[in-house]
């Protein structure tokens, strides 16, 4: 049995139980090795139906606005003391990891005659914070989790190698959002793949969890028909 937690083609999951439900019959030995299988197959059609993440924040992703919290403005340590704004750049807006960060960017911004700020290009100031901070360091993560998942599988203890290192900025551990497991007991055998990363589902090419499953079953079905024909002769 094959446990996905997502909707899928539910016609691509029967094609899928079929061929395994013809391993239990026909080759019962072999049930646990093509269970296991199918999930690392599948896992391994996920990674490379993930779209990669596009270098720079997409504009629902974020909000970046001049900054009212003090100081707003500073000067710079460099030899032409420029001046600095203060902007705040807010990201994954309407999501519960919602976060904001503070930078200063060099505006054109002056004291005027009467003693108040003046000038400067809002604009320009914008590109250049969003230039500067408003990439996306993990972009590989969403094809990285399906190879977590992966090995999760395949290690059986889920004590693979799911390295990760927390950057500045994260508040959550990616690896908290991922599992795979695999059991076999008696004459039945599990393998469950769950991915509760949002961004990782968002990468997923249109149809590519039905896509996926097909792929994976396509790839078994060759083995399998082999054992099942050696094990009749």
């Amino acid at each position: 049995m094959l446990d996905v937690s997502v909707e899928i083609d539910r016609a691509a999951v029967a094609r899928l139980d079929g061929l395994l439900r013809k391993v239990a019959k026909e080759c019962p030995h072999r049930l646990a090795t093509e269970t296991r299988r199918a999930a690392l197959y599948i896992c391994q059609s996920l990674k490379s139906r993930t779209k990669t993440a596009p270098k720079r924040i997409r504009p629902r992703e974020y909000a970046a606005n001049v900054s009212a919290v003090p100081p707003k403005y500073i000067h710079s340590k460099s030899a032409h003391h420029k001046l600095l704004r203060r902007w705040t750049l807010a990201r994954k807006i309407g999501t519960p990891d919602a976060y904001a960060n503070h930078y200063y960017v060099y505006t054109d911004r002056h004291r005027g005659k009467n003693g108040r700020m003046v000038g400067g290009d809002k604009a320009a100031e914008k590109r250049k914070l969003l230039r500067q901070h408003g990439g996306i360091p993990r972009a590989g993560l969403a094809k990285k989790s399906w190879g977590w998942i992966a090995q999760k599988i395949y290690s059986a203890s889920g004590m693979g190698d799911l390295s990760w290192k927390r950057t500045r900025g994260e508040r959550r551990d990616p690896r908290k959002y991922v599992n795979g497991v695999f059991s076999a007991i008696g004459g039945d055998a599990t393998a469950t793949i769950s991915n509760r990363l949002d961004y990782a589902l968002d990468a997923l090419k249109p149809g590519a969890l039905s896509g996926a499953i097909t792929a994976a079953t396509k790839r078994l079905a060759h083995n399998v028909e082999k054992h099942i024909e050696r094990a009749a002769s």
